[in-house]
């Protein structure tokens, strides 16, 4: 026994979470469907099945299929607002945590604005930036950006000295000091820092859809709202799961793979 668990258990164990939340689901939903037959708060699968081929259907007259249509929309927006973060967050906290001077001007501006909430911001970047793709990327920026950029210089302020010390001694000039010691020592860490952002990311992404936005994933979680259509709801909360895990399961391939000395499994 301990051995099947030990080759077959990383998998197996996940899902009997999932099979106790399937069957109180839908005991829940057999119940409440026993009392209301027309009750719609907690669709079934069969519910949520239909939303997923209606979502799929080729529109009639735009000849748009509409999730394909959200998702793309929802990327395009992730992409310009999670990567741009990614990208500014490592250069600053590589230059920042490296360089004293960068360190003295730069830190305490950071540790305030991480104190900040990005969502706070949120009526001032609408009316700053108007209610377009801009400002929707924008706010996924700042909620990316701020704690990654913290978290990047703490990490090389933690590099060990004597690592420093041991580097210089072969010469290389600041900034392949920088960029080829100091940025590779704290990748992995750095990535899965990164990793760990991407849902916060999909929380601002919905939350500026919801609020101001005629197509993606929020948009559509917010018509289903309007017309009290919980089975469509529940799929595109699936689908955005979905995504999330699987852009998770791509960030951790893709650390362990370009960083293998990091990690012993």
């Amino acid at each position: 026994m301990n051995e099947f668990l030990a080759k077959h258990g990383r998998w197996l164990l996940p899902l009997i979470p999932l099979l106790l939340f399937s069957m109180v689901y839908g005991k829940i939903v057999h119940d409440r469907r026993a009392i209301n037959p027309n009750d719609r708060l907690l669709p079934t699968p069969t519910e949520v099945w239909e939303a997923a081929k209606y979502s799929v259907t080729q529109d009639e007259f735009t000849y748009e299929i509409p999730l394909k249509e959200d998702i793309q929309a929802s990327l395009k927006l992730f992409a310009y607002g999670y990567l741009s973060a990614v990208v500014l967050a490592l250069l600053t906290g590589l230059a920042i945590g490296y360089w004293k001077p960068v360190s003295d001007m730069w830190e305490p501006w950071l540790k305030a604005i991480s104190y900040v909430p990005p969502m706070s911001l949120l009526a001032l970047v609408f009316l700053s930036l108007g209610i377009g793709t801009l400002a929707k990327s924008f706010l996924i920026f700042l909620a990316v950006y701020i704690p990654l950029a913290r978290s990047t210089v703490l990490h090389v302020q933690a590099i060990n000295d004597h690592q420093i010390w041991n580097a210089q001694t072969l010469g290389p000039n600041a900034l392949e000091m920088v960029w080829g010691v100091v940025r590779r020592t704290i990748e992995p860490q750095f990535l899965d820092d990164a990793r760990g952002l991407i849902g916060i990311a999909w929380v601002y992404l919905i939350s500026a859809e919801l609020i101001a936005s005629d197509s993606g994933i929020g948009y559509r979680i917010n018509v289903a709202s309007r017309n009290t259509d919980i089975a469509q709801i529940t799929l595109y909360v699936i689908v955005i799961g979905l995504i999330a895990f699987l852009m998770d399961k791509a960030m951790v391939i893709f650390n362990r793979t370009k960083n293998r000395w990091a990690f012993k499994d």
